[in-house]
């Protein structure tokens, strides 16, 4: 007997934002970082195909999950205390919310600015505004 494919929704969801004034912790450490987003997709039952990652020097993370319902991106900005945040799930519906709001439980930003599709502002300006807005030191 065959197995039927699984048949995915015609659109997922997406969530990208930019997050601020999260703990210094998960910024100097790329790995504590790291372990939080994968505890995030394996709490949820996410397929992780591959994982790829990148230390910048002097200071900087990019993190991807591969996923076989899609991806996950981290970059991190340690300058302004702030990382970029970037799921797509076509799982179903509300799919990347429980892995969003896991990693917000433990990042604890004090703000999150939410970008939306064709709206997008340029990110050396996303990135001034919230070194004005936190005076991040």
């Amino acid at each position: 007997m065959t197995k039927p494919f699984h048949k995915s929704p015609p659109v997922g969801q997406e969530i990208s934002c930019v997050m601020y004034r999260v703990k210094r912790e998960f910024l100097l450490d790329n790995s504590q970082l790291e372990k939080v987003l994968l505890g995030a997709l394996e709490k949820e039952k996410f397929s992780v195909l591959d994982v790829s990652s990148y230390n910048f020097s002097p200071q900087g993370f990019s993190f991807i999950a591969l996923l076989a319902e899609s991806h996950l991106a981290v970059h991190t900005y340690p300058e302004y205390g702030s990382l970029y945040f970037n799921m797509y799930s076509c799982r179903g519906p509300k799919d990347s919310e429980p892995v969003f709001n896991y990693v917000i439980k433990e990042l604890c930003p004090e703000k999150i600015f939410f970008l939306n599709k064709g709206k997008v502002p340029a990110d050396a300006a996303v990135l001034r505004w919230i070194a004005q807005e936190t005076n991040y030191q």
